[in-house]
């Protein structure tokens, strides 16, 4: 997802405040006249309960917009004059309302209230320190740096990962590291260039993620590694198939930090679009939602990986909204983060017990709310994997995977376009089993998922179908492009060296391949591609075959 530069999310808070600070100067002249109004006048003491949620609001929106001397005072005033909202709410004396609130004014809080209105002027620079601008597109090519005195190693090394996909850049030591080079995504090190802690170029290495080529095993060496920032350890980094795995798997995780769906819902529309630019702007694909009864419809289109709510919004109550969705059994694991400026914690608890997974308490940074909303999207989709994903190799499990061919076949139908569905399958693989044993099986099979991961685009879709075969579709793709895709992939899958104790092997694959739309359900045109898999199987194995029905 392409970010905005920091400027321009200044410049749109900026907007925002200007925003904020328009509407909210005469909300507050509103606010200081009702309050007023209801200390004198008995048939008044019924605006106690508008000023009262303005002010929850303006104690939770200001300091995030900026104006925190202005929330401080407001949530001063939200706690004083709770008790007589609550009495207004309950049909107490008006008279014994009005007098309490009179006896409030006196005691000093007339000062505060008149003193809400020059609290506007005193808003801090808007900061976007936090923003940290990266493009992470999948579609780019990750750059990989390795820092290994064996050249010849290093050579291999570079060789071996080409294939997968990644460029590898190759220093003899730390010491070259030029300052030109902040591209990179992943370090490979050796562990005797470590050793000092002093050398410039180690720092470098905090930010990313840190394989290290390492065959010391005893505490001290790997407790200093780990001090270091140090991510991996391989002992053998000459088994590309095991060491692209591992770079694999640190890249995703870096990238599925940086990533997420998020649905925010609240009635403070200046707010709500300042949580929508601080998130985007971080990354996150954003469904911002002034109004709560339209949730429902917004969450099964969007199907976000958590939800934001604030606590009340107008007539709507967030612990409400949250166990309605608890009644469908889809949305029992959906993570519901409550905003609030409530600083009662046993409230907050009482919150949660009525469906909530967190509460934040506002005001709440830009900073902390990246965070959170990283994080919490991070671990929603760990968790989303368990269930949905493979685990030996994280692509789609197989029911996943024909439900989604199901689905492009749906998009094929309704824009005309082309796409391409392909099985895939591992030559001779149960003698790879029977001769290796099944652990190396498995990493042959990571290797190929790897493989296919680097090689494909990320709107592509991959399923694991069930032992060593796999399916692949190809939306918006002709079928001379796939078959040239696909027989360059089979090709450099096959010059993968695999390493068992001592011995080295290699594995090819053969595919069959059908035009998704030239079949009258996804169903069939999978059938269609695994009947071409299956003569290229007959036909000699290693290499492609369309299906028949596929062919213009």
């Amino acid at each position: 997802m392409s970010q905005s530069s920091s400027s321009e999310v200044r410049k749109k808070l900026e907007i925002l405040r200007s925003r904020f600070q328009d509407k909210t100067v005469g909300e507050i002249e509103g606010l200081v006249a009702s309050i007023f109004s209801a200390s004198r006048h008995n048939d008044a003491v019924y605006e106690l309960v508008a000023a009262y949620q303005l002010l929850h609001r303006l104690a939770g929106s200001a300091g995030t917009l900026g104006f925190t001397q202005l929330g401080e005072q407001a949530r001063k005033l939200e706690v004083a004059i709770k008790p007589l909202a609550d009495q207004v709410l309950a049909g107490s004396d008006n008279d014994r309302i009005r007098i309490q609130l009179k006896q409030l004014l006196d005691a000093g809080y007339d000062e505060v209230v008149v003193g809400l209105g020059n609290l506007m002027e005193a808003a801090e620079p808007v900061s976007t320190g936090w923003h940290q601008p990266k493009p992470a597109e999948a579609e780019n090519q990750a750059i990989l740096l390795i820092i290994e005195p064996d050249q010849v190693l290093a050579e291999t090394i570079s060789q071996g990962l080409a294939l997968y996909g990644y460029l590898v850049r190759s220093l003899n030591d730390g010491q070259q590291w030029p300052g030109s080079m902040d591209d990179i995504d992943l370090v490979m090190v050796r562990d005797s260039l470590l050793q000092d802690e002093g050398a410039h170029w180690v720092s470098r290495l905090h930010s990313l993620p840190v394989i290290c080529f390492s065959g010391a095993h005893d505490f001290s060496t790997r407790y200093q590694l780990a001090c270091l920032g140090v991510d991996a350890c391989l002992d053998e980094p000459q088994d590309i198939p095991a060491l692209a795995d591992r770079v694999e798997q640190l890249l995703a995780e870096g990238l599925s930090t940086l990533t997420g769906r998020v649905m925010i819902v609240d009635d403070d529309s200046e707010l709500l679009e300042h949580y929508r630019v601080v998130l985007t702007s971080g990354g996150l694909q954003v469904r911002a939602l002034n109004d709560p009864a339209r949730l429902l419809s917004e969450l099964a289109e969007f199907r976000p990986d958590i939800l934001l709510m604030d606590v009340q919004m107008g007539r709507y109550d967030g612990p409400v909204l949250a166990r309605m969705l608890r009644l469908q059994a889809e949305w029992l694991s959906l993570p519901i983060i409550f905003f609030s400026s409530e600083e009662d914690r046993d409230l907050q608890l009482d919150l949660l017990a009525r469906g909530g997974d967190d509460f934040v308490t506002k005001p709440v940074s830009d900073e902390f709310m990246l965070r959170t909303a990283r994080i919490r999207c991070y671990r929603a989709r760990q968790l989303g994997k368990l269930v949905s994903l493979d685990s030996l190799t994280g692509l789609l499990k197989h029911a996943l995977a024909k439900t989604e061919v199901d689905r492009e076949y749906a998009r094929c139908a309704r824009s005309g376009h082309n796409s391409v569905v392909a099985m895939l399958d591992l030559d001779h693989f149960k003698q790879v089993n029977d001769s290796y044993g099944h652990g190396t099986g498995d990493m042959v099979i990571k290797a190929l998922s790897n493989l296919l991961r680097h090689r494909l685009r990320s709107t592509d879709i991959i399923g694991r179908y069930g032992g060593e075969e796999f399916v692949v579709v190809l939306p918006e793709c002709s079928l001379d492009k796939a078959v040239e895709l696909l027989e360059a992939l089979s090709q450099d899958f096959a010059q993968l060296v695999f390493n068992s104790e001592s011995e080295e092997f290699s594995v090819s694959l053969s595919a069959g391949v059908a035009t998704l739309n030239n079949y009258e359900s996804g169903g069939q045109a999978i059938e269609a591609a695994d009947r071409a898999l299956y003569q290229r199987k007959r036909a000699g194995r290693n290499g492609l075959t369309v299906a028949s029905g596929s062919m213009p």
